[in-house]
C-alpha cells in the first residue's frame, strides 16, 4: 500500500561507474563497497534518538532471563508436575518466580530501594490470588529494610511482550489466580500508583521527542514536495562531473543525482514521497554513513551532501567544482520498528532489511526463518518493498 513501483526494470540499480574516470571510479568503488560491507551494530545520536535508554548489558541481562519463563504455573504444580532426583529420591522440583521492585523501569529509583528475590510456590498456591504473592512480596521487602509499600497502593505485573519498551508492563489484577496469572521463573514486579504515572510519562516523553525529530525533516528540507516527485533514479552510465548519491537499503542499491546543499531531510522527503508516503513515514526513516568500518552512524537531518563527502573523503573533497568529476557518495537507509503497544517509532530497532544493499540480501547468513523476516518486513511493520522511481 502505498508503493510506486518502477515503470521499468531498468530502474532498479544496476550501476555503471565504468566513465567515472579512474580516480572517480576507485572513489566510488571504495565507496561502494564499504558502504555494502559487514556491519554489526547501529549507532543513534542523543540529538536523534528520542527513547530510553537501552543499557546493553541490562538489555541482554533481561533477555536471558525472560528465556528461563516456562509453563503455566498451574500446569507445573499439577499433577502432571516435574519431579528430580535427589540422593536416590524422587521429589517434587521446587517450583519459583522472581518478584521484584525497581520502579517504573530499570535504575528508575535508587539502587538502595530495588530488591529482587526468588519465591518458591507451593502447590496449593494455584488457586490463590495474586494478592497473596505480593504481601509476601511486600513483607519481605519491609524487613529487608528497603522501605515500606502499601499494599493497597501496588499491583504486580509482568512484561508486555507485545512492546519493544523495556519498561512496558502488564498488569495483574489482585484477584487473579496465581496459577493461571504467571509461568515458572517468571520475572515479576510490583508497581505502585507513582510508578505507573512515571511509565506514562515517560512514553508521552518519548511521543515529544519523536514529533519534534519528525519536525526536524521538515524543517531542514530545501525541496518542496513537487520537487521530490520529479526527482528520479538513474542506472547505467551517469555524468561523473555532477553528484550523485548512492542509497543502500532494503536489500536494494539506487543512485540519485542530488545538488550539494541537499540535507538529509532532502533524502528522506525522497524516500517518504517516491516510497509512498504511507509505507514510510518520515518518523520511521534513519538516514545515516558507515562509520568505522562496522558502525551505522545515523545522521542528523541538517547535514548537507557536501558536509558528508567531505566526511567520508576528507576535506579536500568537494562536489561543488563543476568540472571535476565528483565522488559519490554512499548512504545506508532504514526503517524503524513501530512498537505493537504504544505506536511509537523506535529508534534503536530497524527492520531487518534496514541498511542492507543487495551484497547483503547475496551474503545472508542461512538458518533464518524466511516466513519470520518477510512477517518483519511486511508493509504493516516494515514498508515492505521500497520500490523507487
Amino acid at each position: 500500500r502505498g508503493s510506486v513501483k518502477e515503470a521499468k526494470k531498468s530502474r532498479r540499480m544496476d550501476v555503471d561507474v565504468s566513465e567515472l574516470g579512474a580516480e572517480g571510479s576507485a572513489r566510488t568503488a571504495e565507496a561502494a563497497e564499504e558502504a555494502v560491507g559487514p556491519r554489526s551494530r547501529v549507532v543513534v545520536p542523543q540529538s536523534v534518538a528520542g527513547s530510553e535508554k537501552r543499557d546493553a548489558e541490562e538489555v541482554a541481562r533481561r533477555m536471558a532471563r525472560a528465556a528461563k519463563r516456562g509453563a503455566k504455573l498451574r500446569a507445573v504444580l499439577g499433577d502432571g508436575g516435574k519431579y528430580v532426583v535427589d540422593l536416590g529420591e524422587y521429589r517434587r522440583k521446587k517450583v519459583r518466580v522472581f518478584v521484584q521492585y525497581e520502579g517504573y523501569s530499570p535504575s528508575a529509583i535508587e539502587e538502595s530501594r530495588r530488591l529482587r528475590v526468588a519465591v518458591t510456590i507451593p502447590a496449593k498456591w494455584a488457586d490463590a490470588p495474586a494478592a497473596k504473592l505480593k504481601a509476601t512480596f511486600l513483607e519481605t521487602y519491609a524487613a529487608r529494610g528497603k522501605g515500606r509499600i502499601e499494599p493497597g497502593d501496588a499491583l504486580l505485573a509482568v512484561t508486555d511482550s507485545r512492546s519493544y519498551l523495556t519498561f512496558a508492563k502488564t498488569m495483574i489484577k489482585d484477584s487473579a489466580k496465581v496459577g493461571d496469572a504467571f509461568h515458572e521463573n517468571e520475572e515479576i514486579f510490583v508497581v505502585t500508583s507513582a510508578d505507573v504515572q512515571a511509565l506514562d510519562a515517560q512514553v508521552r516523553t518519548i511521543e515529544t521527542a519523536l514529533a519534534d525529530y519528525e519536525r526536524q525533516a521538515t524543517i531542514h528540507r530545501t525541496i518542496d514536495p513537487s520537487a521530490v516527485v520529479e526527482m528520479s533514479t538513474v542506472s547505467g552510465q551517469i555524468d561523473p562531473c555532477l553528484p550523485h548519491v548512492l542509497l543502500l537499503g532494503m536489500n536494494k542499491a539506487y543512485l540519485l543525482p542530488v545538488q550539494p546543499s541537499f540535507t538529509v531531510a532532502d533524502i528522506k522527503a525522497f524516500i517518504h514521497f517516491k516510497g509512498g508516503p504511507d509505507n514510510f513515514p518520515l518518523a520511521s526513516l534513519d538516514v545515516a554513513v558507515l562509520r568505522g568500518g562496522h558502525e551505522i552512524f545515523v545522521l542528523a537531518d541538517d547535514d548537507t551532501i557536501e558536509a558528508l563527502a567531505k566526511r567520508l573523503y576528507g576535506d579536500d573533497a568537494t562536489l561543488l567544482n563543476p568540472d571535476d568529476h565528483k565522488p559519490v557518495v554512499p548512504l545506508l537507509w532504514g526503517k524503524r520498528l513501530q512498537d505493537p503497544k504504544y505506536f511509537l517509532w523506535i529508534p534503536s530497532l530497524h527492520t531487518p532489511d534496514s541498511f542492507k544493499g543487495p551484497n547483503d540480501a547475496a551474503n545472508a547468513p542461512t538458518g533464518q526463518d524466511p516466513a519470520a523476516l518477510a512477517a518483519a518486513n511486511a508493509p504493516r511493520t516494515a514498508g515492505g518493498d521500497c520500490l523507487i522511481s
